[in-house]
C-alpha cells in the first residue's frame, strides 16, 4: 500500500520508505501506524501535526511511504485486532500487538526514543517492524 509522506518534495530530494510488517498473529482488524519526526514524543502521535498516521487492513504486509522529507524518523505500529481504533490495555499492559522501528527489546515499558529513531536518506530505504504480543 502506498502512502504519501508528510511533505511533498521534488523527487530528487525526497525519500521513499518501505516498511515490511512481520509476526502478525492474524489478519483481523487493522494496523494503525504513526511515522513521526518528533522522536521524543513518538508515543504521542496526536501531538505531532506533521506526523504521517493512518490505518490499513491487517492483511497488508508492506507499507510504502513516498515523497518523505529525509531525516530522522520514528515508527509506531499497533495491531488493532478488534478495529476500535486504539491500543487496548489491561492493567497498563498492551492486549494487542505492537511494533516499533528498529525492533528494540521490550522490557518494562516502552522503548526509548533513541531506540526507535532511524535515518531515512534521500532515495529508497527499508525498515522491518516485528509485531510483538504480550497476551
Amino acid at each position: 500500500m502506498s502512502l504519501g509522506g508528510a511533505t511533498a518534495l521534488p523527487s530528487a530530494q525526497s525519500a521513499n520508505l518501505t516498511v515490511s510488517v512481520e509476526g502478525l498473529r492474524d489478519h483481523k482488524g487493522n494496523l494503525l501506524f504513526c511515522l513521526t519526526r518528533r522522536t521524543a514524543e513518538f508515543l504521542k502521535c496526536d501531538k505531532d501535526p506533521d506526523a504521517v498516521r493512518g490505518s490499513v487492513a491487517a492483511n497488508v504486509g508492506t507499507l510504502n511511504f513516498e515523497h518523505m522529507v529525509p531525516g530522522e524518523w520514528s515508527l509506531l505500529m499497533i495491531h488493532d485486532s478488534n478495529g476500535n481504533g486504539k491500543l487496548d490495555k489491561r492493567f497498563g499492559i498492551p492486549r494487542e500487538g505492537f511494533g516499533f522501528s528498529r525492533n528494540p527489546p521490550i522490557r518494562f515499558g516502552p522503548p526509548s526514543a533513541e531506540a526507535v529513531r532511524f535515518e531515512v536518506p534521500a532515495g529508497v530505504s527499508h525498515q522491518q517492524v516485528k509485531m510483538r504480543y504480550i497476551f
